[in-house]
């Protein structure tokens, strides 16, 4: 389970490392910088998941509802077939 507490220690340890200002990490994710203020202060549920997950991307990190919050992969070798495969296996 993804907890507003873990997505706002995220937020925060992503920004810090890429070693941007809430300023700067909002214009990267499109959104003001209260939201990132409000996130970072654990009011993530005040938020919408598309606007989390915007923010979490560009503090470097994955959302994913079933493994939780997880840093980002590589995406230069992303395989489109492969990720659909695993979504919908034969169903696609």
């Amino acid at each position: 389970m993804v907890y507003e507490a873990d997505i706002a220690e995220r937020v925060r340890m992503g920004r810090a490392e890429r070693g941007l200002t809430q300023t700067e990490l909002a214009k990267e994710a499109g959104v003001s910088r209260p939201t990132i203020a409000r996130i970072e202060a654990g009011g993530a549920g005040s938020v919408s998941l598309g606007t989390i997950q915007r923010v979490l991307n560009a503090a470097n990190w994955d959302l994913s509802l079933s493994r939780g919050v997880r840093p980002r992969e590589d995406r230069s070798d992303f395989d489109m077939d492969s990720y659909l495969d695993s979504l919908y296996g034969s169903a696609r």
